[in-house]
């Protein structure tokens, strides 16, 4: 039958029909704009409709639920926003055509008012909340009017208006809700509640089971007020203001159980209550201010399991046998944080249903006998925060199923050795903050005991078998007591203990394999207290994940002092200056958190930080080293915190990190408030937050926060490190010779950088930036000798120099900044500063120049500013700022100038020119006023301008001064007899005619200019082109080799072509020697590039290749011999490890003797030469070797190595193997046999 194809008909007929049903129903219900609808489950076609509007018919806009489609549609809810501060309203008959909405919620819509008929028509509404969340206005409050809520609302179960900020409600609106059940009135500011008639002569409301009038202001509760409510369950009155309750406030309550009246302002009860109801089970009196409590008040409770009275002021006189008499049924009493001072032995006699009793936070100081002797079911006794002093042998009888005690912070100084002895069930015991002197006696009675807190006493010792019976112990804390030392076998028989807490004790010594007896230990706590070795203390505890050692005095740690299971490890404050890891067991460790903080570790290396760490404080030590690639290898790295340290420079790979994945954020490094110096080694940390797809580098949080010291800078010595320039991170040199540099052997030697005698030179990372400062260095009459050709800034300031003789500076091309100031300066000679094509910035002011013939500033193409003032300059040639095409700013003020054809200067430049005493000659007066009328003509000083006239010294002119706004002069005159009516600039001829004064007119002629020779220039320039052409590739010639080789693959030059083609046939393109510890640098960065790039190189590496057990001398005797190249990686790492051995060293003098010139050296990190032995400094001298970082360094690496076949090896074709490849790893914690081949 199933096989039939009428049964697949029939099937796929039914599939297609429903899926056809749920279609049509999709297409059928549209939701309006801003809303959403899912079906509600209850039916198949019932809708529940969420809109989130602005407001409601408001300002902005009018809003019509008419749009909402009738059919189907059972619960609406409209939520408005609540960043606009708009009014809402609500029409009548806005929800008439919802004719079948069950549920309406409105929330955060700022209504002021609900109108009569507002609900018009929503006859089969069941619940209706309506939140406006008013009280986000304090002055809007929402009005109910009387009609509100008609009989159309009659089937309406739960009516919901909290948070309205309403005042009232008028009388008997509420009436029509005859099936109401539910009334939610909370956080309004209600006062009276006889509006509401819910007495028994009104009967409104008679269905209420559940009153929520909390969070009101409610002061006073009247007579009969809630008699109509016979059928109530629950009535919640907290967080009112009543300070009032009538005899007979809860007249008519017989249904009531849940009553809650906690912070209020009661200060008594009526003695009558609760004589209507007699059936409560809950009664919450919390936080008020009642003292009183009338006799028999809750005696006919029966049925009553909860009674708070807590935080209020009861005393002893109003709590005895007669308050609780009756009580039968009682499960929870509080009555903490009260005035009790004393109980009655009978008090509580007939609680024999009590489970929980608190009386902690009173004034107990005593216990009477057999006070909770008839609490049998007691499991929770609190008597915390008293004042008891002694725990008798009788205090706690009776309480057979007791399983928690709180004892905490009372005096206690004695509990009697039987006091516990019916508590043989008790499981968890709070002592803590009493005064007792040893461990209780008392403690033998329970051997179900779980957790014991003995913090904050006074124990001073803890003697062998004090936990011999407490077996199933699972939490011990004695902190902040005075334990002194522990010896072995004190917790042996607590073999289930997991937490331990000996924090802040005053222990000097524990006894290794004090804990070697439990296993289970998951946390211990020994901060604070005067350790100073923790050796054998943990390695035998599998399952301790978490351990707090700080704040003692440790002077040492090693990983292998803890178990590779820990998980949290804290050592913080203590005097550590090493993370020791001898056994080197950093990959097998399980730490996620390591805490090292605010010790004396001074440098980390890799070895030192676990692989597993996520989250790393080392703050607040002495560090002042990282060695690179530190955080190499550590995957699980999110957190790394260095600040607080001493470190002043991070290597480019200090902070390396392993790649990290597009999907996972970069870990975060905090390395703020060390004392940084900004030099060469440092600009890379600027841009370590620029990642590029690699993501090999930390995201540096505090990066903007960080400060550093400028090596050189006159103007700043600290400034933000991302906002340091280039320029600002230079180096202090010497000498400096560059690898490509090949006379500096011999004197003259251009590119050879030496640092001139009495003077300090600095440069940059890529030498760009060349500082040379000689200024105050003594310096008379000359300039210092071998000024760097390579210098870009120079200072000569504050020297003797006298004269600046032609050509003093040719060669220096790349100098852009020049300081001459200050310096005697009386002559400056023609060409002077011929060659400094670059120079941009020259200071010549504070000086003694006297005149400026026109030829000084020849081949000064590229100055910008150029500083004269504050000289004697009387004379300026016409020419002499001729070949300053790109000046831009001109400093000649407090000379001796009395005419300048200024307008002859390149446009848009700012001048300075107060303090001459210029020429009142109306001819020059009218050119300068033309000029200044160009709007790019910039004088910054032309307020001060002065011009003088019958004055033959500029010292000695006199005070008049006359003005004159057609020329913007002021004018200055020694004869005050001027004619007031006479013009104020003169001429030749009116001087001349004038026999009453003796007036001077101060003129400088120009200078006859010289007659060039273009043939003879353009000769001589062409043959300086041509030799400087030749110069610069005997100079670069190793560059250009590197480039030729790099770009097209040809050696020009080269002269060992025949050696190469005679060591094809050998093994290896390369042997590489380098430090264990180096392994991570040449396995993941030179390996690869080398090995797997294009051209591919058959690489023989010392710790990957080398056969296991052979001698270490034949066997590198054998590698060098079988390579055509051999590489040593030079580190800090190399010389002071594998240099350092005898076998070693030796096999490679043995076959480098004569081989020098196929040795390349790579020098990684900062490798000082006074660390060199003479050996290596003869490598350097005599071989190619590469700096790692250089910008070239790929290039060059494959320049010194020699050609593959066809240049184009590739590297999945190799026609030789290499020898198998076995891998030791000297882990001295592994128990099996193990060979030691060549880790050092």
């Amino acid at each position: 039958m199933r096989g039939s194809p009428a049964f697949f008909a029939i099937l796929l007929g039914t599939i297609f029909g429903v899926l056809g049903a749920s279609l049509s129903k999709a297409l059928r219900y549209k939701a309006p704009d801003e809303c959403k609808w899912v079906t509600t489950g209850d039916a198949e076609d019932d809708v529940s409709l969420v809109c989130r509007l602005r407001t409601i018919n408001s300002e902005l806009e009018n809003t019509n639920f008419s749009v909402i489609q009738p059919q189907h549609t059972v619960r609406l809810r409209l939520e408005c926003s609540d960043a606009l501060f708009y009014q809402s309203s609500l029409s009548a008959g806005s929800f008439r055509p919802l004719v079948e909405l069950r549920e309406l919620v409105i929330e955060y819509c700022k209504i002021g008012n609900l109108s009569d008929d507002a609900f018009k028509g929503l006859r089969e509404l069941r619940n209706l909340t309506v939140r406006t969340h008013n009280t986000d206005w304090s002055a809007m409050a929402l009005d109910v009017s009387a009609g509100a809520f008609t009989d159309e609302l009659r089937q309406l179960e739960k009516l919901d208006l909290g948070e309205n900020n309403m005042w009232n409600i008028p009388e008997g609106a509420l009436c029509p809700l005859v099936n109401l059940e539910i009334l939610n009135l909370t956080r309004n500011r209600l006062r009276d509640i006889t509006s509401f008639h819910f007495n028994a002569v009104a009967r409104c409301l008679t269905n209420l089971r559940e009153l929520d009038l909390s969070n009101n202001s409610v002061e006073s509760l009247p007579s009969a007020a809630f008699s109509g409510l016979t059928r109530l369950h629950s009535l919640d009155l907290r967080c009112n203001a009543i300070g009032f309750m009538a005899d007979r406030a809860f007249e008519g309550l017989s249904s009531l159980a849940i009553l809650r009246l906690a912070d209020n302002r009661l200060a008594s009860l009526p003695p009558e209550l609760f004589s209507d109801a007699r059936d409560i089970q809950e009664i919450h009196l919390r936080n008020n201010t009642l003292s009183v409590l009338p006799p028999g008040l809750f005696s006919e409770l029966t049925q009553l399991l909860v009674l708070d009275l807590s935080h209020n002021e009861l005393t002893a006189e109003w709590v005895n046998a007669a308050t609780f008499g009756g009580l039968v049924r009682l499960v929870v009493l509080d009555l903490s944080s009260n005035r009790i001072a004393r109980l009655d032995s009978t008090v509580f006699r007939d609680l024999y249903s009590l489970q929980i009793l608190r009386l902690q936070e009173n004034l107990l100081e005593t216990l009477p006998e057999n006070t909770f002797s008839a609490l049998y079911n007691l499991h929770t006794l609190l008597l915390s925060d008293n004042q008891l002093t002694v725990i008798d042998a009788t205090t706690l009888s009776g309480l057979y199923v007791l399983s928690l005690l709180s004892l905490d912070n009372n005096r206690l100084h004695t509990i009697h050795p039987g006091s516990l002895r019916n508590a043989s069930s008790l499981q968890d015991l709070h002592l803590n903050g009493n005064r007792l002197t040893s461990v209780p006696d008392a403690l033998k009675a329970t051997p179900l005991l779980r957790t014991l807190d003995l913090g904050e006493n006074l124990i001073s010792e803890i003697p062998s078998g004090t936990f011999d019976h407490v077996a199933q112990l699972y939490g011990l804390r004695l902190t902040e007591n005075h334990i002194g030392n522990l010896t072995k076998g004190v917790f042996d028989r607590i073999k289930e203990l997991k937490i331990l807490n000996l924090s802040r004790n005053r222990i000097q010594y524990i006894e290794p394999g004090t804990f070697d007896e439990n296993l289970n230990l998951q946390a211990i706590r020994l901060d604070g207290n005067q350790l100073t070795d923790i050796a054998g203390l943990f390695t035998n505890l599998p399952n301790l994940v978490w351990l707090n050692v700080s704040d003692n005095k440790l002077k040492w740690f090693d990983y292998a002092m803890i178990p590779t299971g820990l998980q949290w490890l804290d050592i913080h404050s203590n005097e550590i200056r090493e993370l020791g890891n001898y056994f080197e067991i950093e990959a097998q460790l399980q730490l996620s958190t390591f805490d090292a903080s605010e010790n004396k570790l001074t440098e980390i290396t890799g070895n030192a930080i676990p692989m597993s760490v996520e989250l790393l404080f080392l703050n607040d030590n002495l560090i002042s080293k990282v060695q690179s690639y530190s955080f190499f290898k550590k995957p699980n790295l999110t957190r790394v915190d260095l600040k607080g340290n001493q470190i002043r420079n991070l290597e480019p790979y200090a902070l390396r990190i392993s790649a990290v994945p597009p999907e996972k954020p970069l870990p975060e490094f905090y390395i703020g408030d060390n004392q940084y110096l900004c030099d060469c080694t440092m600009e890379w940390l600027q841009r370590v937050n620029r990642q590029n797809q690699t993501r090999v580098q930390p995201r540096v949080m505090d990066l903007e926060s960080i400060y550093c010291k400028l090596l050189y800078d006159r103007e700043h010595a600290f400034v933000p490190l991302v906002e340091a320039s280039h320029s600002q991170f230079l180096c202090k040199y010497d000498t400096h010779c560059f690898a490509l540099c090949h006379c500096c052997d011999f004197d003259a030697c251009d590119c050879e950088m030496t640092c001139p005698q009495n003077c300090t030179c600095y440069h940059d990372q890529s030498w760009s930036a060349n500082v040379v400062d000689c200024s105050n260095g003594g310096h008379v009459n000359r300039l210092p000798e071998q000024i760097p050709m390579d210098a870009t800034r120079l200072y000569l300031d504050g020297n003797d120099l006298r004269v600046v003789s032609s050509h003093a500076f040719i060669g220096r091309k790349k100098l852009k900044v020049l300081f001459l100031n200050s310096s005697n300066i009386e002559i400056v000679q023609n060409r002077s500063f011929n060659g400094l094509r670059d120079l941009e910035d020259l200071h010549l002011q504070d000086n003694r120049i006297r005149e400026l013939r026109g030829h000084e500033f020849e081949g000064l193409d590229a100055l910008h500013q150029l500083h004269l003032q504050r000289n004697h300059i009387a004379t300026i040639g016409n020419d002499t700022f001729a070949p300053l095409r790109s000046l831009r700013v001109l400093r000649l003020q407090n000379n001796r100038l009395t005419t300048l054809a200024i307008w002859s200067l390149p446009g848009s430049i700012e001048l300075s020119l107060a303090g001459n005493p210029w020429s009142c000659e109306c001819d020059y007066l009218r050119n300068y006023r033309e000029w200044t009328r160009d709007p790019s003509v910039r004088v910054t000083d032309a307020s001060a301008l002065r011009c003088v006239y019958n004055i033959t010294e500029f010292e000695t002119f006199g005070d008049a001064v006359f003005t004159d706004d057609d020329f913007g002069f002021a004018m200055t005159a020694s004869d005050r007899e001027r004619a007031d009516n006479e013009s104020v600039c003169t001429d030749a001829i009116s001087v001349d005619n004038d026999s009453h004064h003796n007036y001077t007119k101060t003129i400088i002629e120009k200078q006859v200019l010289q007659d060039y020779l273009p043939l003879l220039v353009a000769t001589l320039a062409s043959s300086l082109v041509v030799i400087l052409l030749c110069m610069l590739a005997f100079v670069f010639r190793h560059e250009l080799r590197v480039w030729f080789h790099s770009r097209f693959g040809v050696r020009i030059f080269y002269r060992n072509q025949e050696v190469d083609r005679d060591d094809r046939d050998k093994l290896f393109d390369a042997f590489v020697s380098y430090s264990s510890k180096d392994e991570a640098f040449v396995a993941e960065e030179l390996a690869p590039v080398l090995e797997m790039g294009n051209p591919s190189y058959k690489l023989c590496l010392h710790y990957r290749d080398f056969p296991v057990g052979s001698f270490i001398a034949d066997t590198i005797v054998q590698a060098v011999e079988s390579s055509r190249r051999t590489i040593m990686v030079l580190s800090e790492n190399f010389i002071k490890s594998e240099w350092c051995r005898f076998d070693f060293k030796s096999a490679h003098h043995q076959v480098l003797r004569d081989r020098r010139r196929r040795l390349i050296l790579v020098l990684v990190g900062d490798v000082h030469q006074r660390d060199l032995d003479p050996d290596i400094r003869l490598y350097l001298k005599t071989n190619t070797y590469l700096q790692w970082g250089d910008k070239l360094f790929w290039e060059k690496l494959r320049f010194a190595l020699p050609d593959v076949p066809n240049n184009q090896r590739s590297t999945t074709q190799r026609t030789r193997q290499p020898p198998p490849v076995r891998r030791q790893h000297n882990n001295r914690t592994s128990s099996g046999p193990r060979t030691v081949s060549v880790h050092i």
